[in-house]
């Protein structure tokens, strides 16, 4: 009886010390011990196999800069949320359930040892959720409510990490100096802070910084309160990884190898072994055993899935020693065994592309260049450049393929007619055969992905000794896993020939084919009269005197075409010179001869070859002696003297122009009737004439209006600003027609109007610079403009070119900005700059001004700087 007494008054205790209200030391003790070893504990688990799933799911890019953390993507983030969610469930409820609460209900000053711990793993789980707001919430929450607890540390190292992740790394700063100085913190928390720090450091972009801090993780190597090894070994990478940004290769090297000596997983040895195959410094080493060592990894099974790797960095050691063959071979070997890695693909490719481009081979480079983009990340430091590249071999390649064109054309159309018609049977027949061939191939495919056994189960056709057969298509799973690589890599392409390539439209099927006609070649070869088929083929050849005309004409556009894309855009003036001197050569009539002749003789006076240079001086002044380019050899001084006469019209003009445009109209007209009186015959008077024209509308009326505009339109027909006299006039006869009137606003139409240039702030733009035709100030300016966006703007990449603008202007471009914005940023910070413009004579006769890529266009066809000037001034000041 006594024993079931004391059992009862026991139990009361227990149930008694249950309340949260009740802050004694039974209480206390409950209440601890049930929230570490219930919600706290299975809190953590829950947490644990969140991180494992994230780590599990993590796929590293070891080409580029690893993280110093794995957290989730947004998109991976949902597939842990059950596990975070259950976490957070978990400490809210013991949270709840177990917090010593004072006679009021709130938190007691003494709440329990476990329920900071609980708020931190809520934070946790926030945080891996991508929650970082609410994250941050719950730290702060316990660092400001649990002031003399040692895990107000771990939350201000959380908040560290989620301050980091958000961008906000200005408000780790201050967490980070006050935990350095702090003594009393745990070990758990004082191994991590050099991690954060590091993460912090690379963050801002200090990578000599957090390099120290990850070397100092690295070394933690402390039984009991170190850091794991696996841990360790990614720090030690990301360490190599941000020396060889610093370029020292040496500390690198040693990192990468501490790397591997802490046994990581494979896939991080293995890079840390290719890494330092790349950094081998091949002028002061024998590179013979790296290779070995690289081409033995290529034998081995385990390295199957990197042999693109492998045979990349081989390619990169042989271009190091220039052995360009070589280098060939390995990087197309990179290429033929790169299965699921599409940017090592196209790093692959984009070497082949940029190795041929050096060796001036730009047909293979096209190709080369053009599989490079169709599957390199968009994300890639030189994307803009690199695409920009493919697009001027996309082009100098289709009239290299013009000519080819155009002469096998002509070839054929002067064979006989028994000759001719042989040449179309043969390729009539070989096209048949090669359908036939992709026909036969297309149904072996099909019949071997239907091919399944009884149980549904593909089976594969045996051979006559008992094997497997090897062919490709007999393999309906080696087919199907083929079906789907190829469309994970290419996408759904149509079965045709050149399938590969983004843009077909410069490929030639055949040399007498053309567009029209390949519509009809299949339904031709289906046809059995001979006579039908080849009429198909023979309408494209050139017969008669009239299509040989034009056939020439599109080799020699094509022929100046090429000498000019190696001039301007690729500087090979060794190919330059090629192109010209066989068009000169072929068509010694032709109309771009004399330009030919002077930039040959530009060329050769840049290259001090005198007697070139001479000989084509010679040719201008015989054959062309009244030509402006003729005038300019004579007197090497009238570039600079046209230069600063048509700056001062233009300056003029400009105020001309200004005083109309603010309706001060009796300048405008004096100051126009000055400037007519003052330049006399220039590019610029029939502009005077029409200012002249309306400010005497709006002062005068209709009438002498009217008259001074048919004035000008006699005058002037070839003007650029006589159709717009011609609008203005008919709009005045629409208005006489019904009765007599004043000038009114509808015939006050501005003298620059941007009917000719397009507002798009959206669009790409460009920095233009105009200057005078000197190669010594055209080659200072651009030295300085490099140096300035060098300088400035190192994380963009741009492309700088100068062309001939006119006889006497050179054109400097640089591009490419995202927008309008963008390029007026650049602009004003570059008008700035003194050193821009030093070494430059008369900084005034340079002008500079951004321009959108649709309306250069234009303005090189104009050539009328003040124009666009007031245009760009109208236009774009809302952006200033």
């Amino acid at each position: 009886m006594l024993k079931h007494v004391l059992y009862f008054f026991v139990t009361v205790a227990l149930l008694t010390s249950c309340s949260t209200k009740k802050n004694t030391v039974v209480s206390r003790a409950y209440h601890d011990i049930t929230a570490r070893y219930n919600g706290y504990y299975y809190s953590c688990v829950n947490i644990d196999d969140g991180i494992f799933k994230i780590e599990q799911n993590n796929k590293d890019n070891f080409e580029k800069l690893l993280p110093i953390y794995v957290y989730p993507s947004m998109e991976n983030a949902k597939t842990t949320f059950p596990e975070f969610d259950k976490a957070i469930k978990k400490s809210s409820f013991c949270i709840q359930r177990h917090t010593i609460k004072d006679k009021k209900g709130n938190e007691a000053p003494h709440a329990g040892k476990w329920i900071d711990n609980n708020w931190i793993n809520i934070g946790i789980s926030q945080f891996y959720k991508r929650e970082f707001f609410s994250a941050i919430e719950s730290f702060e929450y316990v660092t400001r409510t649990y002031t003399k607890s040692q895990d107000k540390y771990l939350a201000m190292l959380w908040l560290i990490k989620a301050y980091n992740e958000i961008g906000s790394v200005s408000n780790s700063e201050p967490l980070i100096a006050l935990l350095k100085n702090e003594k009393g913190l745990s070990r758990e928390v004082k191994k991590e802070i050099p991690v954060a720090t590091a993460d912090y450091y690379m963050r801002r972009g200090q990578n000599t910084e957090a390099s120290t801090r990850l070397m100092e993780a690295a070394r933690n190597s402390d039984l009991i309160f170190g850091i794991n090894h696996k841990k360790r070994a990614r720090y030690a990478f990301i360490a190599a990884q941000l020396f060889e940004q610093l370029k020292n290769n040496k500390r690198a090297i040693e990192y990468y190898k501490k790397t591997i000596a802490l046994k990581p997983k494979y896939e991080m040895i293995f890079y840390s072994k290719i890494k330092m195959a790349r950094l081998l410094d091949v002028k002061r080493n024998n590179s013979d055993k790296t290779k070995k060592d690289l081409i033995k990894m290529a034998r081995e099974f385990k390295n199957s899935d990197y042999y693109d790797v492998i045979y990349y960095t081989l390619g990169e050691i042989e271009e190091k020693e220039s052995n360009q063959t070589h280098a060939l071979y390995y990087f197309k070997r990179s290429v033929q065994t790169s299965v699921n890695n599409p940017n090592q693909k196209a790093l692959s490719f984009l070497k082949l592309g940029e190795i041929n481009f050096d060796r001036s081979n730009y047909t293979p480079a096209e190709a080369y260049y053009d599989s490079a983009v169709a599957t390199l990340s968009k994300d890639h430091p030189e994307y803009k450049s690199i695409v920009a590249r493919k697009k001027t071999l996309e082009t100098l390649v289709g009239y290299m393929r013009t000519i080819t064109k155009e002469d096998s054309l002509q070839r054929i159309a002067k064979m006989s007619d028994a000759e001719i018609n042989a040449f179309i049977d043969k390729l009539i027949a070989d096209r048949e055969m090669e359908e036939e061939r992709k026909m036969k191939a297309l149904e072996a495919a099909k019949n071997a992905n239907n091919g399944q056994g009884s149980a549904g189960v593909p089976t594969p056709e045996v051979s006559t000794l008992g094997q497997v057969a090897s062919f490709y298509f007999y393999s309906p799973t080696v087919v199907a896993f083929g079906i789907a690589d190829f469309q994970k890599r290419w996408g759904n392409r149509k079965l045709e020939d050149n399938w590969r390539r983004a843009n077909r439209a410069l490929t030639i099927e055949n040399p007498v084919e053309n567009d029209s006609a390949v519509a009809n070649n299949s339904a031709a070869a289906k046809n059995k009269n001979p006579s039908v088929n080849r009429e198909v083929y023979k309408k494209n050849l050139p017969f008669g005197d009239s299509l040989i005309a034009k056939s020439n004409s599109r080799i020699i556009k094509a022929y100046y075409m090429l000498g000019s894309i190696y001039k301007e855009e690729l500087n090979n003036t060794k190919k330059t010179i090629a192109s010209f001197e066989e068009l000169n050569s072929r068509f010694p009539s032709n109309k771009y001869l004399l330009s030919t002749y002077y930039t040959l003789y530009r060329i050769y006076q840049d290259a001090k070859n005198q007697p070139k240079s001479d000989y084509y001086r010679d040719k201008i002044l015989n054959e062309f002696p009244d030509s402006e380019f003729a005038l300019l050899i004579k007197n090497p001084n009238l570039a600079e003297e046209m230069n600063s006469q048509k700056s001062e019209v233009e300056i003029f003009y400009n105020d001309v122009y200004n005083a109309f445009h603010d309706n001060n109209f009796s300048k405008s007209l004096s100051s126009a009737r000055e400037g007519i009186k003052k330049f006399g015959n220039n590019p610029y008077k029939p502009k005077f004439e029409l200012i002249k024209s309306m400010s005497l509308g709006k002062i005068k009326g209709l009438d002498s209006m009217e008259f001074s505009l048919r004035l000008l339109v006699a005058n002037f027909p070839t003007s650029e600003v006589t159709p717009l006299a011609n609008d203005i006039l008919l709009s005045i006869k629409k208005q006489k027609e019904p009765k007599q009137a004043v000038v009114t606003e509808t015939v006050a139409v501005p003298v620059i109007k941007p009917d000719t240039f397009n507002v798009d702030f959206e669009v790409p733009h460009f920095i233009i610079g105009v200057l005078q035709d000197d190669p010594k100030i055209v080659e200072a300016f651009k030295t300085n403009l490099n140096v300035f966006y060098t300088k400035y703007y190192s994380n963009k990449t741009f492309e700088l070119t100068s062309s001939l603008f006119g006889l006497t202007r050179q054109l400097v471009i640089l591009k490419t900005f995202d927008n309008a914005k963008e390029a007026i940023l650049f602009y004003d910070n570059l008008m700035k700059d003194k050193d821009v413009f030093t070494g430059i004579v008369k900084k005034d006769n340079i002008d500079v001004v951004p321009i959108s890529k649709d309306n250069l266009q234009f303005f090189y066809k104009k050539k009328n700087v003040t124009d666009y000037k007031v245009y760009y001034k109208n236009a774009y000041k809302k952006l200033k």
